[in-house]
């Protein structure tokens, strides 16, 4: 059953305007012009006050290191965490807060990039600087330490970065954790549409458009942008969590079932009547899902 508080969400998420501006494709470039006059939300002075942050510039890209500071909880963990936000959109407050408490729950250190965005970079740009980080990380973590993390657009991205890594015979990451994960830009599963009526915070048009400005030159079902149509054998340990009120669920049903027809190594949760993202919010089942992912990186260390 959905908890009362996740109700609240659910039904205060319209007034957030994210439906609004997935179902504008025709406001898009006007949008994302004042995101970027806005930029990234960024560390507050009571997460820094509670955790070590150093901030650097790699590669051109602001990349934020996160620690648990002296005589707090600690572990070998390091998690390289991709946000989301349908590749235009920069880190939200919920990303920090989030990040917050995985720091928090696991004893983890974290490395956040705010990387760069669509349509000024693109898909083909962008995975080749990911995976530059990683390599970079696991020279200092050791690669077994690290798990590769993502929401929504940063899902598809770790996805597509596990393929990279794998591809290129570099080092995998230990383990990876999507959550809400963005799949298959291309939006037209035929469960869709049914569920676009109930989902809060995202449309099909605006799936379709946000895909298009990352793909850049590259088609849409290239597996670097819609990383469902890739291949998914050897890849790391993975947990999948999804929920049935979001676009996105049916995709992550057919990743499961590709997992399955290759062997992988890997956990699927569906949470019955959740929207998007709902993880990265602490909520009930937010809680639960944190413990979830606790579990699971201390039991595949």
């Amino acid at each position: 059953m959905v908890s009362l508080r996740a109700r609240i969400v659910n039904r205060l998420l319209p007034l957030t305007g994210t439906k609004t501006f997935f179902s504008n494709p025709s406001e898009v470039q006007a949008k994302i012009e004042k995101l970027r006059e806005k930029g990234p939300d960024l560390p507050s002075k009571r997460f820094r006050r509670k955790f070590d942050v150093l901030e650097e510039r790699v590669d051109g890209y602001r990349v934020f290191a996160i620690a648990p500071r002296a005589g707090a909880r600690q572990s070998q963990h390091h998690v390289l965490y991709l946000h989301g936000g349908g590749y235009v959109m920069d880190m939200s407050w919920a990303h920090w807060n989030f990040i917050g408490r995985l720091i928090e729950a696991t004893g983890a250190s974290v490395t956040a990039p705010i990387y760069p965005l669509a349509p000024e970079h693109q898909c083909d740009a962008l995975i080749p600087k990911m995976q530059k980080l990683f390599e970079r990380l696991a020279e200092k973590h050791g690669a077994a330490n690290i798990t590769v993390m993502g929401d929504s657009a940063g899902g598809g991205l770790s996805l597509a970065l596990a393929h990279t890594l794998r591809d290129s015979e570099s080092s995998s990451p230990g383990r990876m954790i999507l959550l809400s994960p963005w799949l298959d830009v291309t939006a037209t599963h035929p469960d869709q549409p049914e569920i676009e009526k109930h989902d809060p915070m995202i449309s099909i048009s605006g799936l379709r458009k946000f895909g298009e400005l990352y793909a850049g030159g590259l088609d849409i079902k290239d597996p670097r942008v819609s990383p469902l149509f890739g291949t998914h054998n050897r890849l790391p340990p993975m947990q999948i969590f999804t929920g049935s009120a979001d676009v996105l669920w049916p995709d992550s049903k057919r990743f499961r079932t590709a997992l399955e027809s290759v062997g992988a190594n890997f956990e699927y949760h569906e949470y019955s009547d959740m929207f998007h993202v709902w993880m990265v919010i602490p909520i009930p089942e937010g809680k639960e899902v944190m413990h979830q992912i606790s579990e699971f990186m201390l039991r595949s260390k």
